[in-house]
């Protein structure tokens, strides 16, 4: 499990290093996320989404299910905490 201070300081926007390969991001997140969290935990990944950004599920649900190198993969796919809902979210 990881916890809340080392994955907003992975996520921040100072310490990406996104696009490290060609693969598609939103696709890769989404999928590792699914991979790692139990359905019965979180049914639906995606929970919201915007013109230009798709909010995920909340913190306190991803952060015992994923690992230091998980959360490395996640900010190289540019996901970043939103603060107005305390979710992971990316942009479209």
């Amino acid at each position: 499990m990881i916890t809340r201070e080392l994955l907003e300081e992975l996520l921040d926007d100072e310490a990406k290093n996104p696009y490290k390969t060609k693969e598609d991001h939103q696709i890769k997140a989404l999928t590792l996320l699914r991979e790692r969290i139990p359905y019965d935990k979180c049914p639906c990944i995606i929970c919201a989404a915007e013109h230009d950004i798709i909010y995920l599920c909340d913190i306190d649900i991803v952060l015992p299910y994923i690992s230091d190198e998980d959360a490395e993969i996640l900010a190289d796919c540019n996901l970043h905490i939103n603060d107005d809902n305390d979710c992971l979210a990316m942009f479209a």
